[in-house]
């Protein structure tokens, strides 16, 4: 069977009735043709403005990296010899297996090294089947479709003791952490949390990091993490940085709230949806300020739903609050913010549109658009 047609997208009725009136008819564009009069007869190609959305590469090595095998590590690399895209710490790519299989990665690879990308893979059996596939597929020799890096967990520059909290595989993004913090000559300690040592990746990497008295290993078995022992009391210039599951990040924000740390000094990033209390959808209004144009969101559809049937295209990929590719201003409007892309700060000027809503049954959000 078929895949259906799409609907079209709805049209001002007088920009149509303009756009129609442009056309051609069938004797004028003759009489040009004839006449060598081709000029915007067919459409010019529009150049593409800044870099190409993703990058061919190639994957040039592969390893184990964790005793329970786990955990392999992939080194990627460009076809052509050319420079990867430069990145800062704490950024991740996309990495396309099949084009159902779209993932996002975190960057371990020295910022400074343009030349491969690092990322550690680990296998989730009981996953939604992007994990195997890439132990199944990404063998070295072969081709890989990546992103351009994104960036929503980066380093503050300005801090001045870093602290960087890993729960098992949420170590990627710190470990390009402490590569760029040790290159600044900054004040920084990664402490790295695993159940087991067999569970763990990169152990060998890091002890043969030219860092490897600022990392801290910590196993459930053997020597447990105590969080706020480590922590201390916060002190204006501090950061704190943690990347793992859910109820680790949750644990270790608590005992930084505990003991005075500030909320804008806490930073996270997630790797996965966590599980969350349901929330219950209302329809709401979109307001868009430039265009005047106003677009309802019924209960059973997202933002970006609504605003791509009304003929307004916002980027959109995970759909789940975590990528951060919907990232949109707004000027006003009450909002229940649920991605894990923004903090406190970052959500009173921003919204992310595949998941956030109104936060009263029919509310108006205005958008800087």
């Amino acid at each position: 069977m078929p895949p259906p047609v799409p609907a079209p997208f709805p049209i001002d009725r007088e920009a149509g009735i303009a756009a129609y009136k442009a056309l051609l008819s069938p004797e004028e564009h003759r009489r040009r043709v004839a006449a060598g009069d081709t000029t915007d007869l067919v459409p010019g190609i529009k150049p593409l403005e800044g870099p190409p959305p993703v990058i061919v590469a190639k994957i040039s090595k592969r390893w184990q990296s964790s005793a329970d095998s786990k955990i392999d590590l992939f080194e990627i690399v460009p076809r052509d010899g050319a420079p990867l895209p430069s990145f800062e710490a704490g950024a991740h790519i996309d990495i396309m297996v099949t084009p159902q299989f779209i993932r996002q990665f975190s960057l371990a690879s020295d910022p400074s090294d343009h030349s491969k990308y690092l990322v550690g893979v680990l296998r989730e059996d009981q996953g939604r089947g992007g994990s195997i596939k890439i132990h199944q597929m990404l063998k070295p020799g072969v081709p890989v479709v990546v992103s351009q890096p994104r960036n929503h967990f980066p380093v503050v520059k300005d801090g001045l003791r870093h602290i960087l909290m890993a729960g098992g595989i949420g170590v990627t993004p710190l470990i390009a952490m402490g590569h760029e913090l040790s290159r600044a000559g900054a004040d920084f300690t990664l402490y790295y949390k695993a159940r087991t040592r067999a569970q763990a990746a990169f152990i060998p990497e890091l002890q043969a990091m030219p860092w490897a008295d600022r990392v801290r290993f910590h196993f459930s078995d053997e020597n447990r993490l105590h969080v706020a022992d480590v922590l201390g009391d916060y002190e204006p210039g501090d950061h704190l940085y943690t990347c793992g599951p859910a109820e680790f990040m949750d644990a270790v924000y608590a005992a930084a709230l505990a003991r005075g740390w500030q909320e804008d000094a806490l930073h996270r990033e997630y790797f996965s949806v966590p599980e969350t209390a349901q929330f219950v959808n209302h329809a709401f209004t979109l307001e868009l300020m430039r265009s005047g144009l106003k677009v309802l969101v019924p209960a059973d559809k997202s933002a970006t739903t609504a605003l791509k049937e009304a003929g307004v295209n916002i980027d959109v990929k995970c759909s789940d609050g975590l990528c951060g590719v919907c990232k949109t201003p707004y000027l006003g409007g009450e909002i229940e913010h649920r991605d894990y892309v923004l903090n406190k700060t970052q959500r009173s000027s921003h919204v992310i549109l595949c998941c956030s809503r109104a936060k009263e049954p029919d509310g108006t959000i205005v958008l800087d658009r």
